[in-house]
């Protein structure tokens, strides 16, 4: 009854099951891979355009960028540079940027090189306002073949933003667009082209289309070209999108997008919708023959698997309860054949043996590991097969593992205790160390306290000589002044000399002309004869008189003739001392300037020692808390030297493994 009843749950549970399944996934499958295909399509043709207008605007802006560098070479606006070198230089960059040439134009438009006018092109009307410019394809006056313009102001002295001398301009290669078109790749009969603000076909995998095609324009010639054309319309306003449509009965999708940088121009990727859907027809036809083999199988394999399973599940269930119970002593019932039912009873019996002996062989591992031995090894190596072998590793792995790290502290302990004792050593040399610095330090504090005292003496003496000097220099300008009037004096007393002189000429005078009279009354007295013996006498004295008068009024010029000189040279000693006291003045000013500044200098020394001497009381206390901080490290260095004496003697007590750990060792 038993079996019935699981042989009819298999049968019936895995044949619902199955056909469920079955019919729902193929549905599912089916159903999703066609919106799965549709959206796929979507998305890869939108990312497609996106990727390919971001190449092209990346492939544009590079030339630009190439351009404007070129625009900023000096030599190219130095009219000192000839020709031949600015052409020289343009070749070089055109090479090196993979364009197919250069040019370089003055503002009138003519080419420096090929002497042809390109004054009426669109790139160069922006270029020589200050606009970097790249053209729509147009027919090249050069080779008459379509062509791209890639153009650039250029600038006077290479500043940017200065003035315009000209346009250069390069010309990629004619078929780099297209050869972007020709590289991507969405289905086998995919593809891409590039149409500008007008409509007209710019790049294209096919050349013979590039400006000559217009879509727009014939579908109003064309009706069933009217769902492209508004693609197209679309494309033109900058937009990105999606879109179906036919053309010559064919039904394809299209995506496009914008190109940065450029005059509205915008790419489509397109491809037909069979490339997509073939594939999934294809799904489809295999996803329905799959669903019809496994309905079949199933019942088959559901009919037997419910026959074979019945007993030896239970079987094998029963005792899996035991073993779960903890029983592994039972014994585990057999059956022989040679199919799935016999493996499993033998499956159950060698996981019940096994783990028998895997717990056992565990247990005594962990058991000796537990008593500090860990230089033990599995006593059968052989019961760690298959993922068993993962439960020796990770025995071994702790058993190296805790090996190791203990090892790793006993030999950390002896290092740290060593360690500890050359720190104890080196905190207490350094305290020693602060400690006669501290007293250095208080000394040479004592010093500067001694010299920030005198300093200010110094000061005090200097403030006091600085007003001495004024004053000595103020009583020098008086005596300057003083001399100014001596000198003065002499002047007026010269002035006199020389109107004693005049009147002491007119005492000579009169005294001659007594002199001569005296002697006329002589001569008239005589002529009296005895009546003019007295008036003689009187002629006599008079004479007398004159000549004592004439000697004393000499006697007086020499007298005065010497004070003159006398006053002369003191005069001119006056001067000289008029002089030297002026000399004597300004150096005074200048002693009293060159005192103010020592003054001054030595009022900031003053200040600059009270600044030393605080540094000083801050070294001192920075030397005190170092020689604080020393002491503390040596006493904790001494708690760190008992700690890892504590720890080496605790793992003295393991034994550790003793031979070299690989990692092979590690993986059994």
């Amino acid at each position: 009854m038993f079996m019935r009843s699981i042989k009819q749950k298999i049968l019936v549970q895995v044949l619902a099951l199955v056909v469920a399944a079955a019919v729902v996934c193929g549905g599912v499958g089916i159903a999703s891979n066609y919106i799965s295909s549709f959206a796929m399509l979507e998305q890869e043709l939108r990312s497609t355009a996106t990727l390919a207008a971001d190449r092209v605007a990346y492939e544009l802006q590079s030339y630009r960028n190439a351009v404007e560098a070129l625009g900023m070479v000096p030599e190219l606006s130095d009219d000192t540079v000839s020709t031949a070198e600015k052409e020289r230089i343009v070749d070089q960059w055109a090479e090196d940027y993979g364009m197919e040439r250069g040019n370089l134009l003055d503002r009138s438009g003519d080419s420096l090189f090929d002497g042809n006018n390109y004054a009426d092109r669109e790139y160069f009307q922006h270029a020589v306002q200050g606009e970097a410019w790249i053209s729509t394809p147009t027919i090249s006056k050069i080779t008459g073949e379509l062509s791209i313009m890639v153009a650039a102001p250029l600038w006077r002295g290479g500043i940017s933003g200065g003035t315009v001398e000209g346009v250069v301009y390069f010309v990629p290669h004619e078929t780099f667009l297209n050869d972007i078109m020709s590289s991507i790749h969405v289905s086998e009969n995919g593809g891409a082209y590039m149409i500008d603000t007008t409509g007209m076909t710019i790049a294209d995998t096919a050349l013979e289309t590039v400006a000559v095609q217009n879509i727009e324009e014939e579908a109003q010639r064309d009706a069933s070209l009217s769902k492209l054309a508004a693609l197209h319309a679309d494309m033109r306003g900058g937009n990105s999108g999606y879109g179906q449509y036919r053309i010559d009965g064919v039904s394809k999708y299209l995506a496009y997008a914008p190109v940065d940088g450029t005059n509205n121009w915008s790419i489509a990727i397109t491809a037909p919708t069979s490339d997509f859907l073939g594939t999934t027809y294809l799904v489809t036809g295999v996803i329905g023959v799959i669903l019809v083999v496994i309905l079949v199988l199933a019942a088959i394999l559901s009919i037997r698997m419910a026959k074979r399973i019945g007993d030896p599940i239970r079987a094998c269930a029963e005792r899996l309860s035991l073993v779960d119970e903890g029983d592994l002593s039972s014994p585990v019932p057999e059956f022989r054949s040679r199919d799935e039912v016999g493996t499993l009873s033998r499956a159950a019996s060698g996981i019940v043996s096994n783990l028998r002996e895997l717990i056992g062989d565990v247990g005594y591992l962990l058991s000796e590991m537990s008593n500090g031995n860990f230089d033990v090894r599995s006593r059968n190596y052989d019961l760690y097969q298959g993922d068993y072998s993962g439960l020796l590793q990770s025995v071994r792995k702790i058993n190296i593992e805790l090996s190791r790290t203990l090892e790793q502290i006993d030999q950390a302990a002896d290092q740290v205790s060593a360690g500890a004792e050359q720190v104890s050593s080196g905190a207490q040399a350094l305290a020693q160390g602060a400690t006669e610095q501290a007293s250095a330090v208080e000394e040479l504090s004592a010093t500067v306290t001694e010299i920030d005292v005198s300093a200010e003496a110094n000061a005090e003496a200097a403030t006091q000589s600085k007003e001495k000097s004024g004053q000595a220099g103020g009583q020098v300008q008086v005596s300057v002044q003083k001399m100014d009037a001596l000198r003065g004096a002499m002047a007026d007393i010269l002035h006199g000399h020389e109107e004693i002189s005049q009147i002491i000429e007119t005492i000579e005078n009169i005294a001659f002309q007594t002199n001569i009279l005296a002697l006329n009354a002589a001569v008239e007295a005589a002529r009296a004869g005895s009546s003019g013996k007295g008036f003689a006498v009187v002629a006599d004295e008079v004479r007398n008189l004159a000549q004592k008068s004439d000697a004393a009024a000499k006697q007086t010029k020499e007298l005065i003739e010497r004070s003159m000189q006398n006053v002369d040279r003191g005069s001119t000693l006056s001067n000289e001392v008029s002089d030297a006291l002026q000399k004597t003045s300004d150096l005074a000013g200048e002693a009293v300037s060159f005192m103010d500044q020592v003054a001054d200098n030595i009022v900031t020394e003053a200040h600059s020692i009270n600044q030393v001497k605080d540094g000083i009381d801050q070294i001192s206390a920075v030397v005190q808390t170092n020689s604080a901080t020393a002491e503390e490290s040596a006493a904790a260095s001494e708690q760190l030297s008992g700690q890892a004496q504590l720890l080496k003697d605790l793992t003295g007590k393991f034994i550790f493994r003793k031979d070299a750990v690989t990692q092979q060792d590690i993986q059994g």
